[in-house]
């Protein structure tokens, strides 16, 4: 393949291209971050990519790539553990966790709409077999001294 061929490049990396799948780990529900989930992302079962962000911005949601930082003449560098190489792969990453955690928003939604009731059986005798009845059967326990 020459390096000039971008025909066979994208065939090559379309007959290649992994399957992605999103998790979001953990929504973040507080009005004092930017950050509102934390994602893995699997790549066609054989990797996963753990510590992506869902940013919210002025500009809107976008997905934030895990990074390493460290000090490099006095100033905070920080560096992506993993990125997309291609703009095609960014953006098919980029999809897969927002579709995943708009997903998820409408799970949670759902779930603190609709109230959850626990049922338990009615009582109507008294147990006489039930140590928390009211019944006293004995006189209280007095202490002397």
């Amino acid at each position: 393949m020459t390096k000039n061929n971008s025909y066979e490049r994208d065939a090559l990396h379309a007959a290649h291209r992994p399957i992605l799948t999103a998790r979001i780990d953990r929504l973040i529900n507080s009005t004092n971050t930017h950050v509102k989930a934390y994602a893995t992302v699997n790549l066609g079962g054989w990797y996963a990519v753990h510590g992506l962000r869902v940013i919210d911005s002025q500009k809107g949601l976008f997905v934030q790539m895990p990074q390493n930082s460290f000090t490099k003449g006095g100033k905070t560098v920080y560096e992506d553990v993993f990125h997309p190489v291609t703009a095609e792969a960014r953006q098919e990453l980029l999809s897969t966790v927002l579709k995943a955690y708009e997903q998820k928003l409408a799970e949670e939604n759902t779930q603190t709409d609709t109230p959850q009731r626990e049922t338990f059986p009615e009582v109507t005798a008294e147990d006489p077999d039930d140590p928390f009845s009211e019944q006293e059967t004995d006189p209280p326990f007095e202490m002397s001294m």
